[in-house]
């Protein structure tokens, strides 16, 4: 059953694979982390995460990071890092 169930979120997101991967990214790479960290804003933050995962060839749009970012600070979904989602706590 709990087969069936990732199966299904992951044919129903597949933004959430994309983000997973990007977030492997950042974690293997301090530099895109304190690049990320100095962004000021909100919008910029998310300027910055969407260029930066882009860049590598990984896509996602806005509103899928939303979706995520809202997810988790409601406690489910743990598709971003945690060392992001600290960034996402000051500027959201």
């Amino acid at each position: 059953m709990l087969e069936k169930a990732l199966q299904r979120d992951a044919e129903s997101r597949p933004f959430e694979r994309e983000m997973k991967a990007f977030g492997e990214i950042l974690l293997g790479d301090p530099a895109l982390l304190d690049k990320l960290d100095a962004t000021p804003d909100k919008k910029a933050f998310i300027d910055a995460y969407l260029a930066m995962a882009k860049e590598r060839g990984i896509h996602f749009s806005r509103e899928d990071l939303m979706i995520a970012v809202q997810e988790q600070k409601q406690g489910q979904d743990w598709i971003l890092p945690r060392k992001v989602i600290r960034m996402i706590a000051d500027r959201f």
